[in-house]
C-alpha cells in the first residue's frame, strides 16, 4: 500500500477514535450538569460532533482524492530489454523512449533497417554540420538535406513519422525482410546489384529476428 494512502487511513482511524472518546467524555459531563445547564450542555455537545464530523469528511474527502489521483496517473512505458541491449552505445539509444511505444514489429523494421543503413546512426546524414536523427536512409519532403533525405529536428520526430511510414508498409502486407527491400530498391530492384539486394535482405531479416528472440 502507498505511504501517504496508509496516512490517510490513519488520519481517518484517529478521527473515529476522537469522536468515540467525544462521546464518552460528553455522557459524564452531563452527568455532572445541573438541569437548568442542559441547554448549554446540549449546545458545547453539538458544537463537539460537528467538529469531529468536519474532521472525519476531510480525511474521507483527501483519501477519494489521492485515490483518484494514483488511478489516473498513465502507466509508464517499458523499454524492452533486448531492443536496449542492442542499440546501447549507439546514436539510435537516444530513440529507446520513442521506440519503446511502438508496436514491436514496426520497432523490429526500425531496428533492423537503421542497422544496415546506417550502423544505427554512426554514418547518418547532416544538414549544416547539424545531427538529422534519419538513421533509415529516409527520402521525405521534409527539410531535405541537398541529398534529398528527411533532416529532423529530434530522435523524436525521426521516430514518429519514419515509424508511420513502416507501419503502412506492414499494413499494406508487407511484412518479410524480402517484401520490406522495397525500402531499399523502391518499386523494383532491377537495376540493383543482386548481391547487394540480397545482403540487404539478409542483414535486416538477422536484426528484425533478433528482436523477437
Amino acid at each position: 500500500m502507498p505511504r501517504f494512502l496508509f496516512y490517510i487511513g490513519t488520519m481517518r482511524r484517529r478521527a473515529l477514535r476522537k469522536i468515540k472518546s467525544c462521546r464518552k467524555v460528553t455522557a459524564k459531563v452531563l452527568k455532572k450538569i445541573p438541569l437548568p445547564k442542559l441547554e448549554s450542555a446540549l449546545f458545547a455537545l453539538l458544537i463537539v460532533f460537528s467538529i469531529s464530523f468536519g474532521l472525519l469528511l476531510f480525511a474521507s474527502e483527501l483519501q477519494i482524492r489521492n485515490e483518484k489521483t494514483v488511478t489516473d496517473v498513465p502507466p509508464r512505458f517499458v523499454i524492452d530489454p533486448q531492443l536496449k541491449e542492442m542499440v546501447t552505445g549507439y546514436p539510435m539509444e537516444k530513440m529507446l523512449p520513442q521506440l519503446s511505444k511502438l508496436d514491436k514489429e514496426t520497432a523490429a523494421y526500425l531496428v533492423a533497417i537503421a542497422k544496415k543503413e546506417s550502423n544505427w546512426g554512426k554514418h547518418s546524414p547532416k544538414k549544416n554540420g547539424i545531427e538529422c536523427y534519419n538513421y533509415w536512409g529516409f527520402r521525405g519532403t521534409y527539410n531535405q538535406t541537398l541529398s534529398g533525405y528527411s533532416c529532423f529536428d529530434s530522435p523524436a520526430q525521426a521516430v514518429r513519422v519514419v515509424g508511420r511510414r513502416i507501419a503502412e508498409l506492414v499494413s499494406q502486407g508487407i511484412n518479410t525482410p524480402e517484401e520490406m527491400v522495397v525500402w531499399k530498391c523502391g518499386s523494383t530492384c532491377a537495376g540493383h546489384d543482386p548481391g547487394a539486394v540480397r545482403k540487404w535482405i539478409q542483414d535486416v531479416q538477422y536484426y528484425h529476428h533478433q528482436m523477437f528472440n
